[in-house]
């Protein structure tokens, strides 16, 4: 599953992004794609580790995010999300190391 997270992420589409991020806490393979997001806040940066909680409690592996943006890589470092989540340039390189993480374990 591919979570798109384009554009602006704020206060004011908190309930919009609760609703997109909602479905990745029950699918085993996750992707957020930040790719072309815009204007992250503190409201998104929150609503990642809700969803990495929420996952975690279902007893499911740590989403997977796909960012280019090199001051959206900077803040999930700065917040620590680096450790929680995979970062990947793109969405591409994402599943492919899923796919290559379950070839392992077949």
């Amino acid at each position: 599953m591919v979570v798109s997270l384009a554009g602006e992420w704020d206060i004011y589409r908190r309930e919009e992004l609760r609703n997109r991020l909602e479905p990745a806490y029950y699918e085993r393979e996750v992707v957020f794609d930040l790719t072309t997001a815009k204007y992250v806040t503190s409201t998104l940066i929150c609503a990642l580790i809700v969803a990495h909680k929420q996952r975690e409690e279902h007893r499911l592996p740590p989403a997977m995010v796909a960012v280019r943006s090199a001051f959206v890589r900077r803040l999930l470092g700065a917040t620590g999300l680096d450790g929680l989540f995979p970062i990947y340039e793109s969405v591409e390189d994402a599943l492919n190391a899923s796919s290559v993480a379950a070839e392992g374990t077949a």
